[in-house]
């Protein structure tokens, strides 16, 4: 009886750390998000997508309309481009929030589907956001920047969740009924298949597998389960078959001279950038290296500790976030911030491998926190590098915008400014308006700001 309660109090203790930290995560991405001014690709998608004149989105028939030409002449993401076009209609507060809680909530969707069925567990939290801080490639470009956490954060939100069911599916062999769920399932399925390419990719490989599971076991698979991947490969295609996509590929392939090259030699050139991937972005390979080493910790457990079910889930999720990445040589570029889904999947992965390594081996527990707080100085360290970056560029547009408003109020709508480019580290990805006012970036800062033209030179 003592051994119980004294368990049920230990447990409510870990909700209220858990708790908290989702509170303390949420407070740290959003102090970030506030920082991070509206730019490029965000100043673009502000307006009617391939509108002539430019018209400004005010609601969301708007973005309707302009989803609906993004999708003829640019490229079949609707539904990630959907909601980076309605956060940017919103008050820049809520759009903050909202982005800020889209992140908490991508963490706990992790943090559910690796501790399925296991009591609360803060540590597994933790190591969650410190993988993700830590080794996603670009965090802030595919985070904290609106268009880009629209289109990876969001999106991969979107998949996760929908995929949380059938995770837990496979854990426990629970057949819900009924027939709402079952179009809910196909609805929530096309959704989820519309958003990213290589994301979508990888989530028909995992739910694939899943089924068959199923189907070589002999266990009845709901209905629910097949109107959800019927759902995702019917959002897929819609997504790939978009016209804008081939009319953006035929550009693409122009761009880099691979429009009159024999295919073998198209097909070794997006290899290469596959390649490239692996080779050059360490964090890829650390990721590797962490799923291998709690792989071996895994089978170095008592046999009876061991849940074969859980692992096979982890390997899963670690095959697919290759898939993810090989699903690239569709493209002839693999930027890194397509990296998303390979890093986010192979998180999951690891942490499925974490909830379900003992650690009651005193070493083990030692080791655990030793590494936790390692990670827990280095993300600190992160942190306030990126916090001070930001804030620098945040300060640099305040005096732009103010500026430019002052300048307006007097007539000029030909704005030149003196001053030096604003250079950020790679991994903000961060291109500043140039001398060229009629330049692709130019042209949409003038849009956006109400201008005739815009240009920076140097002072």
């Amino acid at each position: 009886m003592n051994y119980n309660k004294k368990r049920i109090t230990e447990d409510n203790t870990n909700k209220i750390i858990l708790g908290l930290s989702l509170l303390i995560f949420f407070i740290l991405v959003f102090l970030l998000n506030r920082l991070y001014p509206i730019h490029s690709d965000d100043w673009m998608y502000s307006f009617i997508f391939n509108e002539t004149p430019p018209k400004r989105i005010e609601s969301v028939l708007d973005i309707f309309v302009s989803q609906y030409n993004h999708y003829l002449y640019w490229g079949g993401r609707n539904v990630v481009h959907f909601i980076d076009q309605l956060l940017l209609l919103l008050n820049p507060i809520i759009r903050e929030i909202l982005n800020s809680i889209a992140y908490v909530l991508f963490a706990f969707i992790i943090y559910r589907i690796a501790n399925n069925g296991r009591p609360t567990n803060p540590y597994l939290f933790l190591l969650i956001n410190l993988l993700l801080w830590l080794l996603t490639p670009v965090f802030p470009q595919t985070v904290i920047w609106i268009t880009g956490s629209s289109n990876y954060l969001w999106g991969t939100l979107i998949i996760v969740a929908f995929l949380s069911y059938y995770y837990s599916f496979y854990l426990n062999e629970k057949k819900d009924k009924g027939v709402l769920r079952n179009i809910l399932f196909l609805i929530f399925g096309v959704v989820a298949g519309w958003t990213n390419e290589n994301s979508a990719i990888a989530l028909i490989f995992i739910l694939f597998n899943i089924l068959l599971y199923f189907k070589i076991r002999k266990i009845k698979i709901p209905l629910w389960a097949t109107y959800g991947f019927i759902g995702v490969c019917i959002g897929c295609i819609i997504m790939l078959l978009a016209p804008g996509n081939f009319i953006r590929s035929k550009d693409t392939h122009a761009a880099f001279n691979l429009t009159d090259k024999p295919f073998m030699d198209v097909l070794q050139y997006k290899a290469r950038n596959i390649y490239w991937i692996y080779k050059y972005v360490n964090s890829i390979g650390i990721l590797i290296v962490i799923y291998a080493c709690f792989t071996f910790l895994f089978f170095c457990q008592n046999k009876d500790s061991r849940n074969y079910k859980a692992w096979f889930g982890s390997l899963l999720f670690f095959t697919a976030a290759h898939v993810s990445a090989f699903a690239m040589i569709g493209s002839p570029i693999f930027p890194l911030r397509a990296t998303f889904c390979l890093s986010s999947f192979m998180i999951i992965s690891i942490s499925i491998l974490y909830a379900n390594i003992s650690l009651s081996n005193l070493t083990l527990k030692i080791g655990n926190i030793l590494i936790l707080i390692g990670g827990t100085v280095i993300f600190a360290f992160t942190y306030s590098v990126r916090y001070q970056v930001l804030s620098s560029l945040s300060d640099r547009y305040q005096v732009r915008e103010l500026y430019i408003e002052d300048q307006k109020k007097i007539g000029n709508k030909d704005i030149v400014l003196k001053e030096y480019p604003i250079v950020l580290p790679p991994e903000f990805d961060f291109e500043d308006i140039s001398d060229n006012p009629k330049s692709w970036r130019n042209t949409m800062c003038s849009d956006y700001y109400k201008l005739n033209s815009i240009k920076r030179t140097n002072p």
